[in-house]
């Protein structure tokens, strides 16, 4: 209910969303009707089914995606974009977290997991492990977070079989009270081994229920009341119901009142066997509106209260507050009553002083120590002269609360006292143009919108509205030092095109694919300083992609590194004359240091040979020269093995044997 809370929606957006919020209150635990065909339970989750929700995850990293969790695809899978995945959130977080959000309300009773792993699979670095324990929590009309309750609520979660591990895990589903809401929110608490937060992984996430009916609470007539007391009886089987005489309303701006109520009749049938009926009223004063009392029949009827349904009200500013004198009660027989009285603490007039104000007020219920919460509105009333100006936007932000895509804003203006006569919009305050269509919001970075319509007698009304824009994906530039010719110190700099959201995070990985997601590179790491990257006989590749607040996430950019500079084969040669039979000999000795054998040639200007060399050894080759006198001069040593390669030489003196 936070856009109550903005007080800029107009009045009657504001009256509809309370009355949506008394509707969702009163809603209880479980349908008052016998299910039919049409109620029962789907997947209310499904991207593709009517009323679908919206996804919100706390992380998602650019290889898994978000939207998968509800695409309706089940089955066994590997292909990472086939789930969402937590691996790589920012200070792994101690629990991850995904969120639905209907456009309408939905009664949901049980939700379905299907978890995803690689620990112990073959392949598997454990990066992704089942979750230590999970729950779901529904948003209550008050706007806050609660528990699904339940008798056998249990949250099951995956045994992996260690000695047959799998990663596409069977489905494991928790079943519980059903609740009304327009949201619900699934939390993973992530497991711990080897001393590391390990990330989590939802292949398809499901909610069963139904859509709740579809209620307009905003009337055509402005007398007309937008909700009514919510009315429940209790009777015994074979005993007419005691309807009330009187029945709450509450009109467009409140406050809360009694009316005379005529029911319709009841027929004996209805309460002849155990179960429930409806009845409809006609509330005195507002022809062509009825009210409905929800009648449960039971073989006997228990005093134990087990919850005491939230109650709303509104009133306009300096109106004391009118609250209902009894609440509708939940017995632990499965019956409710509309009929227990109820006793409030007293409401200090500053609170409802002010238009848009906010509070709660508490009541103490008889056998039921919880007691009864009601919250009141106070809104501006219908008679303001300016219009009432809204501005709305095609989507929600994201959960990181910016835009990544550019939003279309809407701006509606109501007229009060006096037709409208033109609507404009400005970003700055001091410029304003014409407002003739819905338009993109292009600007980056915090962006407030105002807008102000002009009433024929010239009355203006505003509303401005504040949201984060940022559809820039991050950039990164990657530059590379070549060391020795065997590494190479890569160097990153991501940055964010301002006025952008900031770089949170940059991941790199290294290896022989040219491909980011090649199976043979290294996995993804944090980028936190330059890194060091050993050069191997093929080149080299490093592969980055950094993301930004907002939750753009950058292509992968990729650089090439050289191959390793093959090393010189490490020989040494060495050449002396001598004397044999009165001719000079010429002797050259090559020792081999490597660790493998080496092929080499010796050329000298008496003759070239082909000398295989042991590792550690050395071969000596003797060159005939035929002639008694030589100059001085060299030998030519070169060897090539495993791409190194080795160019030498060795000298020798003149020589004479005459």
């Amino acid at each position: 209910m936070s856009d109550l809370r903005s007080g800029r929606a107009g009045v009657k957006r504001i009256a509809a969303a309370v009355a949506m919020m008394l509707v969702l209150a009163g809603a209880g635990a479980a349908a008052v009707a016998p299910a039919t065909a049409a109620d029962e339970p789907i997947n209310v989750a499904l991207a593709s089914g009517d009323n679908a929700p919206t996804v919100e995850v706390n992380y998602v990293p650019s290889w898994n995606s978000a939207a998968a969790l509800n695409n309706g695809v089940v089955g066994p899978t590997n292909t990472l974009s086939a789930m969402w995945g937590t691996w790589g959130a920012p200070n792994n977080p101690t629990q991850d977290t995904a969120t639905y959000t209907w456009e309408r309300p939905v009664t949901v009773s049980s939700s379905k997991l299907y978890l995803w792993q690689n620990h112990l699979t073959p392949g598997g670095d454990s990066g992704v492990m089942i979750p230590s324990a999970w729950k779901v929590e529904y948003r209550n009309a008050a706007g806050d977070w609660t528990p699904v309750t339940g008798a056998g609520l249990t949250y099951p979660v995956p045994v992996l079989d260690t000695a047959a591990p799998i990663a596409s895990l069977p489905a494991v589903e928790a079943k519980f009270d059903a609740v009304t809401t327009t949201a619900v929110r699934l939390t993973l608490d992530r497991q711990v081994f080897s001393n590391q937060r390990k990330a989590t992984s939802v292949i398809e996430w499901q909610v069963w229920g139904v859509n709740a009916p579809v209620v307009d609470p905003e009337p055509e007539d402005p007398d007309a009341f937008i909700d009514s007391e919510h009315v429940a009886v209790r009777t015994k089987t074979g005993t007419a119901p005691v309807l009330p005489k009187k029945v709450w309303v509450v009109g467009e701006n409140g406050p809360l009142r009694y009316v005379d109520v005529q029911w319709a009749g009841v027929a004996a049938s209805s309460y002849a066997t155990k179960g429930t009926f409806q009845v409809l009223g006609a509330p005195a004063g507002y022809d062509g509106q009825s009210v409905t009392a929800n009648v449960f029949v039971s073989d006997a009827l228990s005093d134990t209260i087990a919850s005491v349904d939230y109650s709303a009200t509104i009133t306009t500013p300096g109106v004391k507050p009118v609250l209902p004198d009894t609440v509708r009660a939940n017995y632990d027989d499965g019956t409710s009553s509309s009929a227990v009285p109820v006793q409030w603490d007293a409401i200090e007039p500053s609170s409802y002083a002010q238009a848009d104000a906010i509070f709660d007020v508490e009541g103490s219920v008889s056998g039921y120590a919880p007691g009864a919460l009601a919250t009141v509105f106070v809104v501006q009333p219908t008679d303001q002269a300016e219009p009432i100006v809204s501005i709305e936007f095609d989507s929600a932000p994201l959960g990181s609360g910016w835009y990544t895509t550019a939003p279309t804003a809407t701006i509606t203006a109501e007229g009060t006292a006096s037709p409208v006569a033109s609507i404009e919009y400005s970003f700055d305050g001091q410029t304003w143009e014409p407002y003739t269509a819905p338009f993109t919001v292009s600007k980056q970075g915090e962006v407030t919108l105002k807008a102000r319509a002009t009433s024929q007698d010239q009355a203006v009304g505003e509303s401005s509205e504040t949201i984060k824009v940022d559809t820039l994906v991050p950039i990164t530039v990657i530059d590379y030092v070549v060391v020795d010719g065997s590494s190479a110190t890569v160097t990153l700099t991501p940055s964010d095109p301002e006025p952008g959201s900031g770089v949170t995070r940059t991941v790199w990985s290294d290896g022989p694919d040219p491909s980011p997601t090649g199976e043979t590179n290294n996995m993804f790491a944090t980028y936190e300083e330059p890194l060091s990257v050993q050069l191997t006989k093929e080149p080299r590749y490093v592969h980055v992609q950094t993301q930004d607040a907002a939750g753009n996430v950058e292509k992968y950019v990729t650089v090439q590194l050289p191959a390793a500079a093959p090393k010189e084969l490490d020989l040494a040669s060495s050449a002396a004359t001598r004397c044999v039979a009165g001719k000079v000999a010429l002797v050259v000795k090559v020792e081999n240091k490597e660790a493998i054998p080496v092929d080499a040639v010796i050329k000298t200007p008496y003759g070239e040979k082909s000398v295989t060399i042991k590792s550690g050894a050395a071969v000596s080759s003797t060159f005939t020269t035929r002639v008694v006198t030589t100059p001085a001069g060299s030998a030519q040593v070169t060897a090539s093995e495993d791409r190194r390669t080795h160019s030498g030489s060795a000298s020798f003196a003149a020589a004479s044997c005459g």
